[in-house]
């Protein structure tokens, strides 16, 4: 699957640069929270052992290249492939465990569509789309996830995000954003095994540079008397 995604991505840019629609290229880096939700289904007869676990945020990073679409002063689309990392923290209160940490290392699939604003200081913008997010591979140290299965492999996810883009003379444009992920909203939770089922969501925040190309050169923010 991961390999589809790549193919499929380079083929996308060189369309969109054959069309003229590429405006410009980007890479990014994050740090991010993730945080699981647990939900065990008990009944009178079973009641496990971590039913009464909690859970904490965990800390990680990811990893991103985009390309950003149209000429739009006001509208863009952005792509981007993403490597990232989610998870949670299980403290197991049961057998008084120390925190069991569990990650997910993904290759996602990231589309955003753009609304900005050139202001004479700098560009607010605001993201709002969606992610195809595949697991690449999982490690836990949390024995009912071990135990009960994998994770869903592939999920589909909503984001929204608020960045600033800085003003610079030239064709590189430096920018910091935030990026809230929560669970999935259509299909399957991010787990379901067993008797244990489990949403997660995620926050990042992201420093990146992008690149103008050739006929996507931004305009001066205009100056009013």
């Amino acid at each position: 699957m991961k390999k589809i995604c790549i193919l499929f991505s380079f083929l996308f840019l060189s369309c969109m640069m054959q069309a003229q629609i590429l405006n410009s290229i980007g890479i990014n880096v994050g740090a991010n929270m993730s945080e699981e939700y647990w939900r065990v289904h008990t009944d009178a007869h079973h009641v496990p052992y971590y039913y009464d676990d909690d859970q904490r945020w965990k800390y990680s990073w990811n990893l991103g290249i985009f390309a950003e679409l149209f000429q739009n002063e006001h509208f863009r689309w952005d792509t981007e492939i993403q490597y990232n990392h989610k998870g949670g923290i299980d403290i197991d209160k049961t057998h008084k465990a120390a925190a069991l940490a569990t990650t997910n290392t993904h290759l996602c699939w990231n589309n955003y569509l753009k609304f900005r604003w050139e202001l004479y200081q700098g560009t607010p913008y605001v993201l709002l789309g969606i992610r195809i997010e595949d697991v690449l591979s999982t490690s836990t140290a949390s024995p009912p996830i071990a135990s009960q299965g994998p994770f869903v492999p592939i999920q589909l996810t909503p984001a929204v995000g608020v960045g600033w883009e800085f003003v610079t003379y030239g064709a590189i444009k430096p920018f910091i954003e935030y990026i809230y992920n929560p669970s999935p909203v259509i299909g399957p939770p991010s787990y379901h095994n067993g008797d244990l089922t489990i949403w997660n969501r995620e926050m990042e925040l992201r420093v990146g540079i992008r690149i103008e190309l050739q006929g996507g050169k931004e305009t001066c923010p205009k100056v009013y008397q």
